[in-house]
């Protein structure tokens, strides 16, 4: 007989009776969302082996770099101490729902955090949670009477969207754009915004913190016009004729533009991957010249290549407009997020004869373990004229980033003809 074991077996199967349950550790998570996401509440009857389930369960949301579970006090009165670490910020994203159009934004966010307990606005990159949240947006759809397909992707930031996204859709039934109503705005963008609402029309409908989103659309069209206090006073959309694979939407948006603005300047420090001369030299809007979105984001994306170019292919750039009301004029922050380093683990061009594979060969530099450098892919044509094997084709790229290695696998197309042939 195994006496050590059978006391092991018996200590694990001690019943406890919970008192209270306690986090030590910061986090941005509530006692009531953490405790129900553990799956215990005081009053529980446990033992040790419920309480290795009840921390495996917070463990699986990938919510926490770190975390260990101790009982204290007596059988009949016992205190659950679970020591947590949240996982890093650089490892959370930011959710965004793109048209769960049967749900107001705040009766979304209310019904979810209710589902998925950790649920704050944000998504943890490892772990259960993207699941879970699928999970509990079909079910709250099948409750609107909607037998939905959802969907989750993450999205890289960019100028325009600076956030690591985690993006949220209904896939099928297809949400489509039924019609547009655009109130308030200037008359002298009325033109603009018809055109834009014409072109919306019949397409797919897109709400969430994407650029695309027809909300970032219409005040887009503004702020490229200098409005850069625009804003939506009012938004309403009504998803109307649905069937099994399509539903329409009608939507309606109110637009206060407020005034025009110019640029007063461009406040970026410098750094090694661009300095302050250079930016200025390079950026695409200028002081006092009226304050466009368009150029600002064209200016910012000078400044990601730059970062981009020496690996950094996480970099967040934002632009934090700092308003003057009395002048109308507009000062820009810039800042940036560089993330890791990615070196090139491997480059795989498709598409090439012998005599082209053996031009390439000889070529191409960049070696697997080197520092990637997105421009140097993109520019490997135009700046190897000498290969003649390669005259009149062009070549589109795709970059597969690894964030746990932070390495990048680069896939080379080479085509005849296109846009780009040389």
């Amino acid at each position: 007989m195994n006496i050590l074991g059978l006391a092991a077996t018996a200590a694990f199967a001690q019943q406890y009776t919970v008192k209270k349950i306690v986090f030590e550790g910061a986090t941005p998570y509530s006692q009531a969302s953490l405790e129900a996401a553990s799956g215990l509440k005081a009053g529980d009857t446990i033992s040790k082996t419920d309480l290795q389930a009840a921390a495996q369960r917070l463990v699986d949301t990938g919510a926490f770099d770190d975390l260990s579970s101790t009982l204290d006090g007596p059988v009949k009165a016992i205190t659950v101490i679970f020591k947590i670490k949240p996982v890093d910020p650089s490892r959370i994203l930011t959710a965004t729902f793109d048209n769960f159009v049967w749900f107001q934004s705040d009766e979304l966010q209310i019904k979810l955090q209710k589902l998925v307990p950790l649920f704050n606005g944000t998504v943890p990159e490892a772990g259960n949670q993207e699941d879970a949240i699928v999970v509990a947006l079909k079910q709250m759809l099948k409750e609107k009477g909607v037998d939905a397909t959802v969907t989750f992707e993450p999205l890289a930031p960019s100028p325009s969207q600076p956030l690591r996204l985690a993006e949220f859709r209904v896939a099928k039934p297809a949400v489509r754009i039924r019609s547009v109503v655009v109130n308030g705005g200037v008359p002298e963008l009325s033109a603009a915004t018809d055109k834009l609402v014409r072109a919306l029309t019949g397409k797919n409908y897109n709400e969430g913190l994407i650029p695309a989103s027809v909300p970032n659309l219409l005040l887009a069209t503004y702020k490229n016009a200098g409005y850069q206090a625009c804003s939506i006073a009012a938004l309403t959309r009504t998803a109307t004729a649905s069937t099994d694979t399509s539903a329409d939407v009608e939507m309606a948006a109110t637009i206060d533009a407020g005034d025009v603005y110019h640029l007063s300047h461009l406040d970026w420090p410098g750094s090694p991957m661009m300095s302050a001369e250079a930016f200025a030299a390079e950026a695409s809007l200028h002081p006092g010249e009226v304050a466009s979105q368009k150029a600002l984001l064209e200016s910012l994306g000078k400044l990601e290549a730059a970062y981009r170019s020496k690996g950094y292919m996480d970099v967040a750039v934002t632009a934090t407009p700092r308003l003057d009301t009395t002048a109308h004029q507009v000062t820009f922050t810039i800042a940036t997020f560089p993330g890791e380093q990615y070196k090139l683990r491997q480059v795989t061009p498709v598409g090439l004869s012998a005599a082209q594979q053996a031009d390439f060969d000889k070529a191409w530099k960049l070696r697997p373990g080197d520092v990637f450098d997105e421009h140097y892919a993109s520019s490997f044509l135009t700046d190897n004229t000498a290969m003649q094997s390669f005259n009149g084709y062009s070549a589109k790229f795709k970059t597969i980033a690894d964030p746990d290695t932070h390495t990048v696998e680069l896939i080379m197309t080479f085509v005849k003809g296109g846009p780009t042939a040389r």
